[in-house]
C-alpha cells in the first residue's frame, strides 16, 4: 500500500485529514485541490462564480475522496465570514488561501470600491481564516501570493497592493500565532498562463523576466507547497516560486 505521506518526489507529506483551498472551482486554486486530494486529503472546495466547475471537480474527486463544497463571495461585506461558518462543520486543518480578484486599474483610475474588495478579500479573509485556525487550536495557513508585488505593476494597482499586504500579515500572523498555528506563503511567478495570453507572449516575457529564462507550471507550485507544509519547523516563510525573479530586488525595499 503506498504512503500517501510522501509524494512522487519523495517530499514528507504530514498524515492527511481536511484541507480547504479558497478560489479552487476552477485554475490554480482546482489543481491545488485536485493535487492534496490524490495525496489523500479530504478537500472543503470553495467558490464564488465558479459553482458548476467546482461541481464538476468535486464528483471527481469523490471517487477516492470526501469533497464538500461551499460557496461565497469573498469581495463582499460578510462574505468571508459565511465561509468560515459554512467550513467549520468540515474542521479543516489545512486552509490554503488562493483566492484573488484580477482588477484591472491603476492609481489615478481606482475606485474605492476596487480598493476595498481586493483588500477585503486577500487580507480581511486571511484573518478570519487565521482566527478559525486559533479557534480550533491549530493548524496551517498557507497564503498564496504574487511575486510581482515586489515590483511596481502600473494596470493592476489594487490587486497589487492587495497581494503585498497579505505578505506582510503572513508574517505578523506567523508571529501571532506560533506555536500552535503555522502561517506561510509562497509567492508565485509565471506558473500558470493567462487564458487569453498567446503561447508565445508567455514564453518570451518569462525569457525576459526571469533569470530562469523560462515559464514555470502547476507542478512547481504543488511541490513547493508539499515543502511548505511538510515541514513543521516552518512559520513565517514567504517561499518564491518564480524562475528567480525576486533577484531582480524589491521596489519597496525594507520598510
Amino acid at each position: 500500500m503506498r504512503d500517501k505521506s510522501v509524494d512522487s518526489s519523495g517530499l514528507f507529506m504530514p498524515e492527511p485529514k481536511v484541507a480547504m483551498v479558497t478560489g479552487s472551482g476552477r485554475r490554480l486554486g482546482a489543481l491545488v485541490a485536485t493535487d492534496l486530494a490524490k495525496r489523500g486529503w479530504d478537500v472543503v472546495i470553495h467558490c464564488n462564480k465558479s459553482r458548476k466547475e467546482a461541481d464538476r471537480l468535486a464528483e471527481v474527486l469523490r471517487a477516492n475522496q470526501k469533497v464538500w463544497v461551499v460557496e461565497a463571495d469573498l469581495a463582499t461585506l460578510g462574505g468571508a465570514e459565511s465561509l468560515v461558518e459554512q467550513m467549520k462543520p468540515f474542521s479543516p486543518s489545512l486552509v490554503v488561501h488562493s483566492a484573488s480578484l484580477w482588477t484591472a486599474d491603476n492609481w489615478w483610475t481606482a475606485g474605492l470600491a476596487d480598493w476595498e474588495e481586493n483588500h477585503r478579500l486577500q487580507s480581511w479573509t486571511a484573518i478570519l481564516l487565521a482566527r478559525y485556525l486559533w479557534e480550533k487550536g491549530g493548524g496551517h495557513l498557507v497564503t498564496i501570493l504574487d511575486a510581482r508585488s515586489r515590483d511596481r505593476d502600473s494596470q493592476h494597482f489594487s490587486y497589487g497592493f492587495a497581494k503585498r499586504e497579505m505578505a506582510s500579515l503572513t508574517r505578523f500572523l506567523a508571529a501571532e500565532l506560533a506555536p500552535s498555528v503555522r502561517v506561510n506563503g509562497l509567492a508565485l511567478g509565471m506558473v500558470l498562463k493567462p487564458e487569453k495570453m498567446p503561447s508565445r507572449e508567455w514564453t518570451a516575457t518569462a525569457r525576459e523576466s526571469t533569470p530562469l529564462g523560462r515559464p514555470g507550471n502547476a507542478s512547481h507550485v504543488m511541490k513547493a507547497l508539499a515543502a511548505v507544509v511538510g515541514n513543521p519547523y516552518l512559520t513565517g516563510q514567504i517561499l518564491a516560486v518564480d524562475g528567480g525573479r525576486h533577484l531582480k530586488g524589491d521596489l519597496f525595499g525594507s520598510i
